[in-house]
C-alpha cells in the first residue's frame, strides 16, 4: 500500500483505550488519593471526608495510558514525516496541538477562577503561569507555577516532532538514519557525564534540567516507529523484536525510575500495543473509533474541570461514584463541543496551508 494511502486502524482503538485509561486514573485514583495536591492545583482547601473512596487497582492506569499514548505517536510520527515532509509536517502538528490545547487551557482557566470563588482563596494564576503553558514546550524555560497537570504529555510531544523533524532533514529524511542520530544525544542527555569544571558546564547543566525529563520516554517512542518499520515491510522480525526490546530496554535505563509498579504499568501499556500491531482486529471497534475522536480534546479539557466539579459535588455529599460519573460525562461532552468548534476546524486549517507548501 502506498505511504498516500497506508492506514492503522486500530490505532484509534488503542487511542480510545489510552484516552479512557488517563481519564478513569484521574478521576478514580488521583483526586482522592492526592488531596493536597488537587487542592494547591485549584487553590482550594483539600477535600475532607469520602475515606472509602477510590477505586483502587494494583497497577497505574495513567501509566497504561501515557504509554500507549507514546507508543501511537511512535508509531504514527514516521508516516506523518515521510508522507509530508518537514515543513508541512511542522505546520499540521502545530495546528493539531496548539489551537485545541488552547482552548483547552481557556477551559482550565476558567476552572480555576470558578474554583477560586467557591472555595474562597481567590485568583492566584499569573501571566507568566499562562504565558508558559501557552507556549507548551517552553513551559519549564519560562516558568511559573504548574496549572495544567496533564500538559507535561504535549511538551514530551513537541519536542519529539521537533528533534525528530529535525534529525529527519539532517539524516536524508531517512526516519531510521534519524533515530540513530537522536539516541546518543537521548543518553547523553539523561544519563551523561558531569560537566563540572568546563567551559560549557552552566550551559550543559540547562540542557539536562530543562530535557532530561522530556527525552527519556524518546526510546519508548522509537519502539513504537520500529512497528511501524515492520509493518511496512522496510524491518524484518528479528530486527524489529531486537530493536523493540532494547529500546524498551534503553527507556528504563534513562528514566532513572526505581519504582518497579511503574514500570510494569507502562508494562501493560506496551504489552497492549504489541498486541494490536499482531492482531489489529481486535482493536477496530466503532465505540472505540468514537471515543478516539475525541480524545485529545477529552485530554486538555477534563482534570481541573472535572476536579472542580467533583469538589462542587462533594459538598452536596454525593456519593464518590456519581461524582466520577459526572466529571466524565460532563467533561465528554465538553470535549466533544471543542473537537466540533476548535479542533475541526483548525486541523482543516492547518492542512489547507500544509498543501501549500507542496
Amino acid at each position: 500500500m502506498s505511504q498516500q494511502h497506508l492506514r492503522f486502524d486500530f490505532a484509534d482503538g488503542l487511542r480510545g483505550i489510552a484516552i479512557l485509561s488517563v481519564i478513569l486514573f484521574h478521576f478514580t485514583q488521583t483526586f482522592w488519593q492526592h488531596r493536597p495536591r488537587i487542592g494547591d492545583i485549584l487553590n482550594m482547601p483539600p477535600l475532607a471526608g469520602y475515606d472509602n473512596a477510590a477505586f483502587v487497582l494494583p497497577f497505574n492506569l495513567g501509566a497504561v495510558g501515557v504509554g500507549l499514548f507514546l507508543l501511537i505517536s511512535g508509531l504514527l510520527i514516521p508516516l506523518s514525516l515521510t508522507r509530508l515532509g518537514l515543513a508541512r509536517f511542522a505546520v499540521s502538528r502545530l495546528f493539531r496541538i496548539y489551537p485545541t490545547y488552547w482552548a483547552g487551557l481557556a477551559v482550565t482557566l476558567l476552572a480555576l477562577w470558578l474554583a477560586g470563588q467557591v472555595g474562597g482563596l481567590g485568583w492566584t494564576v499569573t501571566a507568566r503561569d499562562v504565558i508558559g503553558h501557552l507556549s507548551i514546550a517552553f513551559q519549564d524555560i519560562i516558568g511559573g507555577r504548574n496549572i495544567d497537570p496533564v500538559m507535561w504529555t504535549l511538551k514530551v510531544e513537541l519536542w519529539f516532532y521537533a528533534l525528530l523533524g529535525t534529525a529527519f532533514a539532517l539524516s536524508g529524511k531517512r526516519i531510521k538514519r534519524a533515530i540513530w542520530l537522536l539516541l546518543p544525544l537521548v543518553v547523553l542527555i539523561c544519563r551523561g557525564p558531569d560537566a563540572a569544571g568546563t567551559p560549557w558546564a552552566l550551559p550543559w547543566l540547562y540542557v539536562q534540567y530543562y530535557l532530561a525529563s522530556v527525552v527519556c520516554y524518546f526510546p519508548l517512542m522509537f519502539a513504537g516507529c520500529w512497528c511501524y518499520f515492520w509493518l511496512t515491510g522496510s524491518a524484518g522480525v528479528r530486527e524489529t523484536a531486537l530493536h523493540f526490546v532494547g529500546l524498551l530496554a534503553l527507556f528504563m535505563w534513562v528514566t532513572g525510575w526505581t519504582d518497579a509498579g511503574l514500570f510494569a504499568s507502562y508494562g501493560i501499556g506496551i504489552a497492549l500495543f504489541a498486541l494490536a500491531i499482531l492482531r489489529p482486529t481486535l482493536w477496530t471497534q466503532p465505540w472505540l473509533a468514537r471515543v478516539a475522536a475525541v480524545s485529545y480534546a477529552w485530554y486538555v479539557c477534563h482534570s481541573n474541570a472535572g476536579y472542580l466539579l467533583m469538589n462542587i459535588g462533594a459538598g452536596y455529599q454525593l456519593p464518590w461514584w456519581l461524582l466520577v460519573a459526572l466529571a466524565t460525562l460532563v467533561t465528554w461532552y465538553l470535549a466533544q463541543g471543542l473537537n466540533r468548534l476548535v479542533e475541526l476546524p483548525t486541523q482543516k486549517i492547518g492542512k489547507r496551508l500544509a498543501d501549500k507548501l507542496k
